[in-house]
């Protein structure tokens, strides 16, 4: 069986966020949408250190659920500008993911795939 590489190659590490992470979500000003109790990875699979997963945008702050193994937390990034200025919208954007993300770029507007982004 080979891996097509036209598939999503997407990390499929889950997390579930514990009662204090969906108070913090919760307490997020009301344009924040409400976040799902259990989020994917949205890095490339196979990436370096911790697993990722957006959590919330409020303005131009983006919070990222990061996990491993033994731990979780939230952390406050701004959008990776790959390929161009930032955009008000994650659908604008030329990658979806966070400033400074191990891996290739996740091209926005449609799903995570491998890319000529790099």
């Amino acid at each position: 069986m080979s891996i097509d590489a036209q598939k999503p190659v997407i990390c499929p590490a889950r997390v579930t966020l514990d009662a204090a992470q969906l108070a913090f979500f919760g307490s997020l000003p009301a344009e924040a949408p409400s976040v799902q109790s259990e989020l994917g990875c949205e890095l490339e699979r196979g990436h370096e250190g911790s697993h990722a997963a957006l959590g919330a945008q409020v303005g131009a702050t983006m919070w990222w659920i990061q996990w491993t193994l033994s731990a979780s937390e939230i952390n406050p990034y701004t959008w990776c500008p790959a390929g161009g200025p930032a955009a008000p919208s994650r659908d604008e954007m030329d990658c979806t993911l966070f400033l400074g993300h191990p891996g290739r770029h996740a091209p926005a507007g449609r799903p995570w795939q491998v890319s000529e982004m790099t």
